[in-house]
């Protein structure tokens, strides 16, 4: 039993990855497109139902992708470099066809905290609501 306690752990591990693989996928490609100040990339990751909380520049909750997309096309066409944002502590929680994925992003003058909840479809993982806030 000693030998295979390893193996089945290796291969519970291995499993787990596979099952959150696609969600991952969708998360590094969304934060790739933010880093790389993509609207269109940004905001095609959301559902048309999504709902989002921003820290700063908006203080009510942003109901629609149109109301997201706004937010996002507005940070973009303000910005004037390409970000690095890297998330830390990633976690992802997976069940069924939905996913919820944490991380922390440490900066000089904030921790930003972001939760995003990803629901899958015939069309692979969209956002159907992202929470920002910074403290």
């Amino acid at each position: 039993m000693r030998r295979i306690a390893p193996i089945l752990l290796l291969l519970f591990a291995s499993c787990v990855s596979a099952r959150d693989a696609g969600v991952r996928v969708a998360m590094s490609g969304w934060m790739n497109a933010l880093n790389d100040l993509d609207a269109d990339r940004i905001i095609s990751a959301f559902a048309e139902d999504a709902t989002a909380f921003f820290p700063v520049v908006k203080a009510e909750r942003a109901d629609g992708k149109a109301a997201i997309a706004a937010v996002f096309r507005d940070y973009v066409a303000a910005s004037t470099k390409k970000t690095n944002v890297v998330p830390e502590d990633l976690r992802i929680d997976l069940r069924g066809n939905m996913a919820v994925v944490t991380f922390n992003v440490h900066n000089p003058s904030a921790v930003s905290r972001r939760t995003f909840v990803w629901r899958r479809d015939a069309n692979g993982w969209r956002i159907v609501h992202m929470h920002a806030s910074n403290k």
